[in-house]
């Protein structure tokens, strides 16, 4: 611990805050969605009615169809979020994009609240999704660009724990509501409401976010940059250390950019960008198709159809407790991503994934054939084991990885694809998993236990590890000792060419 405490200072800490709020309010609409609220939400949007007879809220005929529909709104929305990026990032900057993302995403709060339609609900979470898509992918890349190398995964921990604790509140909140409110129709739009709570806290402290040094050199503007290199730093522009390290970012960065943003062109004509593009698309893939979002959105309708848990006494309860283990779970990951590294986080999360999806599926199969309730409570536990290792390994691991391993001039444009797939991986899950929860029942957990078995292959044959690398040296990662060599001639000749057409035009100017 004594090495992140040398490397951490205030602002560094307050701006990782600042990125982590944008990250709750992602974690607090994921976690908000309201089908436990079955008198008020369910009834409204058409997927719960009233039996009489038995006093019990049955599902509607299309309750699937419009869950099909419901979740992944929020999901469609950050997928178009990811595009935007593409197009906003190189040009206005890390900082003033989460700026925009923070008024999106309010505006997109507003739409959910006032109205009680299911299109408007849609149109709303598609607004915010928006504003969650391009936070989402550039708060990571936000920190691992200001972040001292020895401390850059475990700034990137926080984030994540910024989204867990969004939805540890969304989950209280929701839960508060439920309990607390009987008016049915004021229940669920004051549980959505509290969605309004992490977004305005988020537009307003956005706003106070530095632009990163890396983007500043981008644009030539050298002063600037290493005026907030120190700033970040909280040391003089005159000290060694600083002026090394701004040094070796400048020269890198320079050579990188001595023909400008890569294009899709160049970015095809060189295997190891192609090759890191591909690792990144299956891995956010991956992501989702091991049953994160399946476990989050559907944990309550699990609890009470596989486990004979009755939703309306623990359903609620039992999700924000699973909410609140992971953040307690996640903490531990600060200190020690730094020592595991990102590789033997991902392949150990892959395993444990992999089990604990088995066991739930053998737990609910159990629980069918004994009707036993002792092995109903085992499940749960198992499920949370699951979610655990989901936001201690692979949540806070891909993302921190991802941000690292491509060179500046494509570094906005990967990112913006990895998250893209990420979403779309995302979609597939949410509007998919009540289909083939109503149709395969427990089995589909062996579904997802099998994207967890690929996923553990995966990582081990393609991925390199990235801690204790500064950005500009995760470059050499992927490029073998030849081409490495090779590579550094050339930034040899582009620097020395950059140099001198400098020199020519201030000659010009002269």
């Amino acid at each position: 611990m004594g090495e992140i405490k040398d490397h951490l200072n205030k602002n560094i800490l307050i701006y990782t805050f600042i990125c982590a709020i944008g990250a709750a309010v992602f974690g607090w609409e994921i976690g908000i969605i309201l089908y436990s609220m079955k008198a008020s939400f369910g009834k409204r949007f058409g997927m719960y009615n009233f039996n009489p007879t038995t006093k019990q809220w049955d599902d509607s005929d299309d309750k699937n169809l419009r869950e099909m529909i419901i979740t992944p709104s929020f999901t469609v929305g950050s997928l178009l979020g990811t595009i935007i990026v593409y197009f906003i990032i190189d040009r206005f900057g890390r900082s003033k994009s989460l700026c925009v993302a923070s008024v999106i995403y309010f505006i997109g709060v507003i739409g959910q609240v006032s109205f009680g339609t299911v299109l408007t609900l849609c149109l709303g979470r598609l607004v915010s999704g928006i504003g969650a898509g391009i936070a989402t992918t550039i708060s990571p890349l936000y920190i691992a660009e200001i972040s001292p190398k020895e401390i850059r995964g475990t700034l990137g921990v926080i984030t994540s724990l910024g989204l867990q604790f969004g939805k540890f509140m969304a989950c209280l909140y929701e839960t508060l509501c439920l309990k607390l409110i009987s008016n049915t129709t004021a229940q669920w739009r004051v549980a959505l409401s509290g969605l309004a709570i992490p977004t305005i806290m988020f537009l307003i402290v956005v706003w106070f976010l530095p632009e990163t040094p890396r983007f500043l050199l981008m644009k030539n503007r050298d002063e600037e940059a290493l005026e907030v290199l120190s700033k970040l730093r909280e040391k003089s522009k005159d000290e060694p250390s600083l002026t090394s390290e701004f040094n070796d970012m400048s020269s890198k960065l320079k050579v990188d950019m001595a023909t400008g943003v890569m294009s899709w062109k160049e970015a095809f004509s060189d295997k190891s960008i192609v090759y890191r593009l591909f690792i990144i698309i299956i891995l956010q893939l991956l992501r989702m198709l091991v049953g994160i979002a399946a476990i989050a959105y559907f944990s309550t309708q699990i609890y009470s159809k596989y486990l004979n848990i009755p939703t309306k006494t623990y359903g609620a309860w039992l999700a924000t407790l699973n909410a609140l283990i992971n953040i307690v779970f996640g903490i531990p990951v600060i200190k020690y991503i730094e020592r595991f590294g990102r590789r033997k986080t991902l392949l150990w999360s892959s395993f444990i994934l992999f089990t604990t999806m088995v066991l739930t599926f053998v737990l609910c199969y159990v629980v069918d054939k004994t009707k036993n309730m002792v092995y109903g409570w085992l499940c749960v536990i198992v499920m949370y084991l699951y979610s655990i290792t989901n936001c201690t390994g692979w949540d806070s691991s891909i993302q921190i990885w991802q941000a690292e391993v491509f060179p500046i001039n494509m570094r906005a444009r990967a990112n913006s694809v990895g998250w893209f797939f990420k979403y779309v991986g995302s979609i597939i899950v949410t509007s998919t998993s009540s289909t083939l929860l109503k149709y395969l029942g427990y089995y589909t957990f062996w579904v997802y236990a099998a994207f967890c078995f690929i996923a553990f292959f995966f990582i081990l044959f393609t991925l390199r590890e990235t801690k204790g690398l500064t950005l500009e040296e995760t470059e050499n990662l992927y490029r073998n000792s030849e081409k490495s060599t090779i590579y550094n001639k050339n930034d040899d000749i582009k620097m020395k060419k950059n140099n001198q057409e400098k020199s020519d035009y201030g000659i010009t100017n002269a």
